[in-house]
């Protein structure tokens, strides 16, 4: 089996009404449960749910997680991307060796994840929250982290598919 899709999931929106939680602790907000859901159901219908996550430790990156894919995928939620670099999120994955699964997913945060998707696909574009740049592997032979090795094929933002 080898790695088709690589997914680049930015968190989706999250709450400021707790004022006693950290930043790391903060929950999704109503809009950003929603917009999560909806990413999930289009990666499904596109037959695209990762065989694997790698996600942030933080609340909405793991709320995130759950609403999009459910409980059922394979998930290791990182401390080392929370809030981190492109660099950062580039290292950890060299680190860990390409993933053994068809599609692979990383959630995570900005501005390491714009910075990523720049690095990947040579264009900058913003990453709205709940926003999920689906990359398509071209070169099966290059190294997996090399931007040679992907074409962006889809940029999910969920108000394009919410009513």
């Amino acid at each position: 089996m080898s790695l088709s899709n690589l997914m680049v999931f930015r968190h989706a929106k999250s709450s400021w009404d707790h004022e006693t939680l950290s930043d790391h602790q903060r929950p999704l907000n109503a809009r950003g449960r929603r917009a999560a859901k909806t990413i999930g159901m289009v990666l499904r219908a596109r037959k695209l749910m990762p065989d694997l996550v790698w996600s942030s430790d933080s609340q909405r990156t793991r709320e995130t997680v759950v609403r999009a894919f459910g409980e059922d995928v394979k998930t290791e939620f990182l401390p080392s991307l929370y809030h981190a670099s492109a660099n950062t999120i580039l290292s950890m994955c060299a680190e860990h060796g390409e993933p053994k699964c068809e599609r692979f997913c990383l959630v995570g945060h900005n501005p390491g994840f714009e910075d990523l998707i720049y690095y990947l696909s040579g264009t900058p574009r913003r990453m709205p929250t709940g926003t999920c740049a689906v990359f398509k592997r071209t070169d099966s032979e290059s190294d997996w982290l090399s931007p040679q090795s992907w074409h962006l094929q889809s940029y999910l933002k969920p108000r394009d598919f919410e009513d």
